[in-house]
């Protein structure tokens, strides 16, 4: 029974070990199937080289000494060519051995660069499938990535190259061992049993240190993490404004000092091991040596001999050696290649499409009207109804909103109003659908969001977030990527910028819409608010049905604020518009102000109704109010 349960671990990880494989095969088949096939053809040569080298070098040394008379008989072989000749004949091997490496490195060098951008497209791909945050938020997940693009795109190639080496290595060490058993038949068995300690050591140093490299993960993670903020620009203000470089450089060095010193503490007892195996495989190819003296002074072996069978033990003590140590690098490019393929095979994370989380395809999608159908027909988001809506994010048990409920509709701005943390933006990410509700239900026009097509659904969504993306491309990429098809439609580009405020930012560019923007490629920089602008044509350049707006004034001067708010109810006509904002000026203007709390909805009605209900809302309005107006106390409503 013991030995059963011993047993299976092993079974499962041979059999993950040839799955790897495989999709290691294929990856580097797809990515350049040619390249490989000349690759490995060329390292066939090589290996057919190597015999061949030490047969012609012992002819060599014996028709030399036979010409010159110290020597006696010459076998047929020998005999059949002029000494010139097949001295000749050895060097162009060995030329042609010169030859065939760089060919070979050039070879293995396209198909690293071939591999790693094919690798690094399925890594994209991948992400892409990823219609959700969960997974980019998972620690797990994060971890796989970060081995993935550190170190997976070569690991399929590095595979392939070390079972393809080990398996020339592996034929030419059969070949040198007949040779030798030619000499004795016990010769190649003693050298192979005086390598394999070396081979087991080297086996043992690259699995250990593998491990522990994979494991460290999350730590390599933090270390680059602390290296970004002391080189990123966007953290360099605060970096010298606080004096943080000492901290983050201590931290970094903390972390690496940490890192190298238990893996140095690891390796060096490992490496001790690895040496002294290694004094007695070259004892042994030695006592060859020693062994082919004494037949030669006893008359039965010749001095070419001495070149053949000597050369050919420490050959084979050589291939012995690496592949023992290309076995013991298996560890270390299969450690990591099992990460790449749990993103490359990795399911969507939201059902879409008509496919279901189980793949049945069960759950058939309701697509939305295309863009023409819509401007066609009397399409609109009629209302969205949040049903009992509870949320807690993965990994965490505490429920961020609970048995939420409220509805909007169509002509509608509701705003949300509370403090932070209270669940304002999972609102919005359970919304666009960038989470699923734990329980209960998000229905759009009476339809459960789960029953859309996702990317269809989406296509009706504008939105600017709070920490809205700043492109280091031109303004018109940066309104485009809004609607990528209209990237290059400049008059809805400058609409959008129209109806943003942001014109005359566009005028006073210096080549308008063309203008590269951020100092990264050498563009021009904008102010936060000039940043925010864009960010808001991006969201109104989509005609959406759905205008999502994360404190989208955070940034504005007062006179563009209020330009914006001036023509708000226009803006937001014909949709439904989700607002957040901490500031009460910009929250009256919605229809329907919803005060949340505790992961529910407290308080709700308009700005008016909240007054007069005298609840949180009013509260809060008449603390900032007292700001502006420089009161010591809050006092009443106005």
């Amino acid at each position: 029974m013991s030995d059963s349960a011993d047993f299976k671990p092993t079974l499962l990880q041979i059999q993950e070990t040839a799955r790897i494989l495989r999709l290691a095969v294929r990856l580097v088949w797809r990515s350049s199937s040619r390249l490989l096939v000349g690759f490995i053809m060329l390292l066939v040569l090589q290996a057919l080289l190597v015999p061949l080298r030490l047969a012609l070098t012992r002819v060599v040394i014996d028709r030399a000494a036979f010409d010159l008379g110290l020597l006696e008989n010459l076998d047929t072989a020998a005999a059949l060519l002029p000494l010139l000749v097949w001295i000749g004949l050895a060097a162009a091997v060995l030329a042609l051995g010169q030859l065939i490496q760089p060919f070979s490195s050039t070879f293995q060098g396209l198909a690293a660069d071939r591999l790693t951008g094919f690798v690094t497209e399925q890594i994209i791909r991948a992400a892409n499938r990823m219609q959700g945050l969960a997974r980019f938020e998972d620690p797990d997940f994060a971890d796989d990535l970060q081995r993935a693009r550190k170190r997976a795109p070569r690991g399929a190639l590095n595979l392939i190259i070390l079972v393809g080496r080990s398996a020339i290595e592996l034929f030419t060490a059969i070949g040198l061992a007949l040779v030798l058993f030619a000499l004795h038949p016990l010769i190649p068995f003693l050298l192979i049993l005086a390598a394999l300690p070396q081979m087991k050591r080297q086996w043992e140093y690259s699995e250990r240190t593998n491990s522990h490299l994979y494991i460290q993960t999350p730590e390599s993670r933090r270390l680059e993490y602390s290296r970004e903020v002391l080189l990123s620009p966007d953290s360099a203000k605060d970096v010298h404004l606080y004096a943080m470089g000492p901290f983050f450089r201590r931290r970094y060095d903390s972390i690496f000092a940490s890192t190298t010193e238990s893996l140095n503490q690891m390796r060096r007892p490992l490496a001790v091991k690895v040496s002294l195996a290694a004094i007695l495989a070259t004892l042994a190819s030695s006592a060859v040596y020693l062994y082919v003296v004494w037949l030669i002074l006893q008359g039965e072996r010749t001095v070419g001999d001495l070149a053949l069978y000597g050369g050919a033990a420490t050959v084979l003590q050589v291939n012995l050696i690496a592949l023992g140590t290309e076995i013991g690098l298996l560890p270390v490019v299969l450690g990591f290649l099992p990460s790449l393929f749990r993103i490359i095979e990795a399911p969507p994370d939201l059902p879409q499409n008509g496919i279901s989380f189980d793949g049945t395809g069960a759950s058939p999608k309701r697509p939305l009207p295309t863009e023409a159908a819509m401007s066609a027909l009397p399409f609109r988001f009629q209302s969205i109804v949040f049903e009992n809506v509870s949320f807690a994010y993965p990994g965490n048990a505490d429920q961020v909103l609970r048995d939420l409920s409220f509805s909007m509709a169509s002509d509608e701005c509701v705003a949300l109003v509370g403090r932070n943390g209270a669940g304002k933006t999972t609102i919005v990410k359970l919304l666009l659908r960038l989470y699923d509700p734990t329980s209960g239900r998000i229905l759009l026009n009476g339809v459960d969001l789960k029953d859309y097509d996702l990317s269809g659904l989406r296509r009706q969504m504008g939105v600017i977030f709070q920490d809205f993306v700043r492109y280091e491309l031109t303004a018109a990429e940066n309104i485009g990527m809004g609607q990528i098809d209209l990237l290059h439609d400049a008059t809805r580009l400058a609409a959008a910028a129209e109806r943003a405020g942001a014109a005359e930012l566009l005028h006073r560019l210096p080549d308008g819409l063309d203008t590269q923007l951020g100092r990264a490629f050498g563009g021009r920089e904008l102010s936060d608010g000039e940043w925010q602008k864009l960010a808001l044509s991006r969201a109104y350049l989509r005609d959406a049905r759905l205008l999502v707006l994360d404190e989208p004034t955070a940034s504005l001067d007062v006179q563009t604020e209020y330009e914006i708010y001036t023509r708000f109810h226009e803006l937001t006509r014909d949709r439904i518009t989700l607002l957040i904002s901490h500031r009460f000026s910009t929250v009256r203007m919605a229809d329907r102000i919803l005060y949340l709390a505790d992961g529910r909805i407290q308080e709700a009605g308009n700005h008016v109704e909240l007054i007069d209900l005298g609840g949180e809302y009013a509260r809060l309005f008449r603390l900032q109010a007292a700001q502006y107006l420089g009161r010591n106390s809050v006092g009443p409503s106005p």
